[in-house]
């Protein structure tokens, strides 16, 4: 036999690439980890979404009792005056270098200059993280605050409305268990 020869048939040539039985047991692998950890990456992303407006919720509480205290202890602000109509700017306060709008004394439920501008949220099409709409229930109108996902209306949202009379709280309402 010559040199080749014996070099030749001593090698084995092995085949390259997966045996098909090695290919299933990793697809089977694949297939009961999505079934299992799928459910939590799901769950985590409306837990985000959750979180974010309690986040919002205990923002609001906090703006609109800091504006409050604010408006009480300033001698240019009258908390008994109601929001003005319109545009128009009527009974305001500087608080953190902002000009927020009032209504009895709180931040009136406007996106642009009342609570949204207190607590500095945006809407997204102003480049925010929320999505900030306006809502008409029970008689009263307000501000509807949802994360910017797709929500219906009255899931994963905070609405906030301005007190209708002096010596009455804004109506905060949370309504966030479908989120």
């Amino acid at each position: 036999m010559t040199r080749l020869a014996q070099i030749t048939h001593h090698t084995q040539v092995r085949p390259n690439g997966f045996t098909l039985i090695e290919l299933v047991v990793v697809i089977i692998i694949l297939g009961v980890l999505a079934v299992v950890a799928a459910p939590k990456f799901i769950s985590l992303k409306s837990d985000a979404y959750a979180s974010s407006m309690q986040g919002v919720a205990a923002a609001i509480s906090s703006g609109k009792t800091m504006v409050y205290s604010a408006c009480v202890m300033s001698t240019s602000c009258d908390e008994t005056a109601p929001a003005t109509t319109g545009n128009s700017l009527g009974n305001s306060i500087t608080v953190q270098g902002q000009s927020i709008t009032l209504a009895y004394g709180y931040p009136r439920h406007t996106a642009t200059a009342g609570i949204a501008r207190m607590i500095n949220i945006a809407d997204t099409s102003a480049g925010g993280e929320f999505e900030l709409t306006t809502y008409t229930s029970s008689g009263r109108s307000g501000l509807r605050i949802r994360p910017d996902a797709d929500y219906d209306a009255n899931k994963c949202e905070i609405r906030y409305s301005q007190p209708l009379a002096a010596g009455e709280q804004p109506l905060v309402e949370v309504d966030i268990d479908d989120c």
